[in-house]
């Protein structure tokens, strides 16, 4: 019994990983924004912001979904393991952004270039070309050039979830995420912590035995954590007046990577009906998330040499960081749970800021 247990838990783990492979096509969209750095920290962390703005509210209101499978919580011992992915999709407004608004200081949109760029969850078509000065008020002093990546053309944000519930005392069930951290190919690695408590309300209300419904509060918590592989190789030599050629004379460019952290926190109110085979529910909520983002490594960096105005360059080492909130805080959910024996199937919806669907399977007792 214990190795078909174990074996069943591999394969869940297994295709949640496959599933954020396959669905995740944004991590490969990590590599361009080390392309962002020919024009210096400052305007390269104002440009990732932008690029990777749908991240924190997508990552946020997925994760914060599917913890509940029903409004009543799991009778004592009670148990269930569950594989419930969500897909948060990403509205217009969010997958694209005005360049030109941004007051960068050392980067102008090219004449002729329309100024709108894609975010990573916008349309694959390439953004404006980029244009990089030493002084952007005098021409003679063009460091560079590149284009905005375009976007994935996949306008939703993929969240993994595997987790297990189990039913305790007192009217009270917990529910527990990990997934430890592993690899995803050549583009870096994932790992997942999260969890949440359950408590029935409707034990304290008199005559609460007498309600058709059954009323609980869940609060709950996740921590993602994605680090992307990056590649951003130098051209041409370095400069002679690099600031860094003494601390740091022989830099490493194979050792660079975006990590990146996405903590979520949620409360929900939840009312519904347990029946043999279907129980029902819905509610309000509130949610948060926090997306960082570290910029880690030897990055080269094109410089101005008035001599050789388009060789030379100079070393960044952890370029910058940042920390985006989420736009989602007040949302409405609704989901249902179908038990065939000891097979459940799972559905929720959320409404918030960005719609989030959750869907899955999984094996449930008591």
């Amino acid at each position: 019994m214990y190795k078909k247990f174990r074996t069943a838990i591999k394969a869940m783990v297994a295709l949640t990983i496959l599933g954020f492979i396959i669905a995740t096509p944004a991590n490969a969209q990590f590599g361009d924004i080390g392309a962002f750095l020919k024009a210096g920290a400052d305007d390269a962390r104002i440009l990732t912001r932008e690029y990777l703005r749908p991240y924190p509210t997508g990552f946020g209101t997925g994760l914060n979904a599917g913890f509940t499978e029903s409004a009543a919580p799991k009778k004592k011992l009670g148990f269930s393991l569950q594989i419930r992915p969500s897909l948060a999709v990403v509205p217009t407004g969010s997958q694209s952004f005005d360049v030109s608004s941004l007051g960068l200081s050392k980067i102008v949109v090219a004449a002729g270039e329309n100024p709108i760029a894609q975010t990573v969850a916008g349309k694959s078509d390439k953004g404006p070309l980029l244009e990089i000065y030493q002084d952007p008020n005098n021409a003679n002093t063009k460091v560079g050039e590149f284009e905005m990546p375009g976007g994935t053309g996949f306008a939703f944000v993929p969240a993994p979830i595997v987790q297990a519930s189990v039913g305790l005392i007192k009217k009270t069930d917990i529910t527990l995420r990990y997934l430890p951290e592993v690899g995803i190919g050549d583009y870096g690695d994932i790992g997942i912590i999260g969890g949440a408590i359950k408590h029935e309300l409707g034990q304290y209300i008199p005559g609460s035995k007498l309600l058709p419904v059954d009323i609980s509060l869940m609060v709950g918590f996740n921590q993602i954590n994605v680090n992307a592989n990056l590649d951003l190789q130098p051209e041409g030599t370095r400069d002679p007046n690099d600031p860094s050629l003494t601390s740091n004379p022989t830099p490493n460019f194979n050792e660079q990577q975006a990590s990146t952290t996405t903590n979520t926190f949620v409360v929900n109110a939840i009312v519904g009906k347990s029946l043999p085979f279907i129980s029902v529910y819905g509610g309000l909520g509130f949610q948060q998330a926090t997306f960082e983002l570290k910029m880690e490594g030897d990055y080269p960096v094109d410089s101005f040499n008035p001599i050789t105005p388009t060789d030379d360059y100079v070393v960044l080492t952890d370029p910058f960081s940042f920390e985006i909130d989420s736009e989602s805080n007040i949302h409405a959910l609704a989901g249902f749970r179908v038990k065939l024996g000891i097979l459940a199937i799972y559905a929720e919806a959320t409404a918030a800021n960005y719609f989030t669907a959750n869907a899955g399977v999984g094996i449930s007792f008591r």
